[in-house]
C-alpha cells in the first residue's frame, strides 16, 4: 500500500469515525477492495442502495457516521446490502 494513499484514507476517516472505528473500517475496507486509493475512490463515489444511492461521504457528512459503521459491520458479517 502506497504511503500517501494510506494517508489520504486515513485522513478521510479521521473526521468522521472514533480511533476506533477507523482500524476497524481500515482493515474491513482494505481487506474487500484491496488497494487504500481504491477504498478511497469507493468512499467518495460508490453509491450505496441502504442509504438511499448515495456515497458513503454523504452518509457520513450529512452526520450518520454510527449508521454507516452498523451497515459495514452487517456486511461484513454476510448481510445484504
Amino acid at each position: 500500500m502506497q504511503q500517501a494513499s494510506y494517508q489520504q484514507l486515513k485522513e478521510s476517516l479521521e473526521c468522521y469515525f472514533t480511533i476506533d472505528e477507523q482500524e476497524y473500517l481500515f482493515h474491513v475496507l482494505l481487506s474487500w477492495i484491496g488497494d487504500s486509493s481504491k477504498v478511497i475512490f469507493w468512499f467518495n463515489n460508490e453509491e450505496i442502495p441502504a442509504f438511499g444511492n448515495v456515497s458513503a461521504l454523504s452518509v457520513c457528512a450529512s452526520g450518520n457516521s454510527k449508521q454507516f459503521v452498523d451497515y459495514i459491520k452487517s456486511r461484513a458479517l454476510g448481510g445484504y446490502a
